[in-house]
Order: C-alpha cells, then sequence, then structure tokens
C-alpha cells in the first residue's frame, strides 16, 4: 500500500491537485514517522492501514467541529480529503452488514456477548469497518 501511496502522490503531482498531494505527503509522514518510532526501516501492510485509517478518523471528527464552529470552507475541503483517503481503504462493511454478522454470530453461539461479537469482528474483518458503527450495531443485536 506504501508504493500505491508514492505512485498516486507522483500522479497528484503531475495533474496539479494540492488536495490529493497535501493529503497524501500527510499519510506518508505519518507512516515514516510511525516507522522512525518502532525503529524498523518499512512498515507492514497492516501498520500502513492502520495509519490511513488513523487519518481518515481525524478528518471525521475535525468535520464534526467545523460543523459545530460553522465553517462551510473548511467542511468541503476535508470532504475532499475524505474521499482521497478512503480510496486506499478496503471496501467498508455497511450497517446492514455489520447487524447480518452479528445476528449470525448469536445465532451460532447464543453465550456470546457484545465484547466477545466485536472481538469476532476485529478478528474476521479488520480494517473494514467504522467502530462507532459497529458498536451501534452490535448493541442493536445484543441489547
Amino acid at each position: 500500500m506504501k508504493e500505491r501511496l508514492k505512485s498516486e502522490m507522483k500522479e497528484a503531482m503531475k495533474a496539479k491537485d494540492a488536495i490529493k498531494l497535501a493529503t497524501i505527503r500527510g499519510i506518508l509522514s505519518e507512516i515514516q514517522y510511525d516507522e522512525m518510532q518502532k525503529g524498523i526501516s518499512d512498515a507492514s501492510e497492516a501498520d500502513v492501514l492502520a495509519i490511513v485509517q488513523r487519518e481518515l478518523k481525524k478528518r471525521k471528527e475535525e468535520v464534526e467541529f467545523a460543523q459545530k464552529g460553522n465553517r462551510p470552507e473548511l467542511l468541503e475541503k476535508l470532504a475532499l480529503e475524505i474521499a482521497v483517503i478512503e480510496t486506499f481503504l478496503p471496501q467498508q462493511l455497511s450497517h446492514e452488514e455489520l447487524k447480518a454478522f452479528f445476528t449470525a454470530l448469536k445465532a451460532s453461539d447464543a453465550t456470546i456477548n457484545q465484547g466477545g461479537a466485536m472481538k469476532a469482528l476485529k478478528e474476521a474483518h479488520s480494517g473494514q469497518y467504522d467502530g462507532k458503527l459497529a458498536a451501534t450495531a452490535a448493541k442493536e443485536v445484543f441489547g
């Protein structure tokens, strides 16, 4: 994924796409910082995926603050950055898919609780869901 980010950055430079370029540079910078902190030369795919997800989460939180602060110009920029970041993530599970997963899990193991279900979801679909959405779906199924 790191190589894909670098090639997309080169394309953004050629296309003079400032927002895409700045977003990808920020992600690559976070990856490099993470590698320095861990003392490694090349981050694993799982580490890179976690960093991309963390950057997406940051942008989504910024959107909430921009809405509260009535900053429409910032909202537009953040929406573009979120769109760029989402292109690097695997297809995310929808609320209905998460709910179906939890329902099937509950049917197969009646003793499982919400915490165990979230752990099973992480093992089965790591990086493919939004944590808040998964927690909401789990609450609906497990009460």
